[in-house]
């Protein structure tokens, strides 16, 4: 039986920070995401990877409670609002 890691509750600014760098330095696009998303202890809740549209959303929360979706945008890993 594999033990999964606890999944926090919430992120803060810096752990989105953090992932974003980690996208922006190992994901390029729809294969990439794909690797990214098995190999990473961050969980995620859904995940678009297409020719036109890529991002994800993760299943924790930001610290006010908001959902945290990721998007890749011109080639630049960042947080949609």
């Amino acid at each position: 039986m594999q033990n999964d890691p606890p999944r926090p509750s919430a992120y803060s600014s810096a752990d989105i920070a953090a992932i974003l760098a980690d996208l922006q330095a190992t994901v390029s696009g729809a294969t990439s995401l794909e690797r990214w998303t098995k190999s990473s202890t961050v969980p995620v809740d859904r995940v678009v990877a297409g020719a036109d549209l890529t991002y994800l959303r993760l299943t924790a929360h930001d610290a006010e409670g908001s959902p945290i979706v990721l998007m890749l945008r011109e080639r630049v890993w960042q947080r949609a609002i």
